[in-house]
């Protein structure tokens, strides 16, 4: 197993690129590159003291954040390959955007769905996608063709607290890890690749790995997360 980390390490198992329509893959045949993420959280606590030692700061051991794998994007570097576009859905529950994150080919449709008893309007200024679906109610849904491989972050008009991020690929090699941190991605073609675990608050972890048909490669990345208390 090749261990990848950034100040601390992880690992898991997981799915291809298929099908799913929350940006979720499915697990394909033999998969070239399996492995596992562990995201973990690394918080600091003031300590409240006037005593010998004000303003001391104590680092708590990191634990395992399950909840974020969710929000973690596996994927290679790799040329533009023709892909099969896809269906995404972001709802609006709640006044939050669930999933908050989704990963999609090229040319793939992403619907907004607004479950919420008030009015939403989900927009984006990215340079990947500028666009403005306006307000709608409950019970309407809008959506987007995103043809630009990028980042495109999603807000919503009349609630500034609402965001979400869509990972746009101009090629299928890429997944989101499953609630255990599992991931796969198959069909790679032989040979070396750049294989990298991103997350919004980390940013990419890296590892360059060698693929053989008929013997996938077993990574484990760690993504560390600093929260301030």
């Amino acid at each position: 197993m090749v261990a990848v980390s950034a100040l601390a390490a992880a690992l898991a198992w997981g799915m291809p690129v298929g099908a799913a329509g929350d940006g979720r893959l499915a697990v394909g045949p033999r998969p070239s590159i399996t492995g596992q993420v562990r995201v973990v959280t690394r918080s600091s606590r003031r300590l409240a003291s006037a005593g010998a030692y004000p303003g001391r700061t104590v680092t708590i051991a990191p634990d395992h954040d399950p909840s974020e794998l969710a929000n973690v994007v596996v994927f290679v570097e790799a040329p533009p390959v023709p892909s099969a576009p896809m269906t995404a859905v972001i709802r609006q529950i709640d006044e939050e955007f669930v999933p908050h994150l989704v990963a999609i080919t090229a040319g793939s449709i992403v619907e907004f769905p607004n479950d919420d008893m008030l009015f939403h309007n989900v927009f984006s200024l990215s340079r990947t996608a500028v666009f403005d679906l306006g307000r709608y109610p409950r019970g309407r849904s809008k959506s987007r063709e995103f043809a630009e491989p990028g980042i495109v972050k999603v807000y919503c008009h009349l609630h500034s607290h609402m965001s979400a991020l869509i990972r746009v690929f101009d090629h299928p090699y890429f997944a989101i890890p499953d609630a255990e941190g599992r991931f796969a991605i198959a069909g790679l073609a032989p040979g070396a690749h750049k294989v990298v675990a991103w997350h919004e608050r980390v940013g990419n972890v890296t590892a360059i790995v060698s693929v053989t048909p008929g013997e996938p490669v077993d990574l484990s990345f760690l993504l560390p997360i600093a929260e301030d208390e």
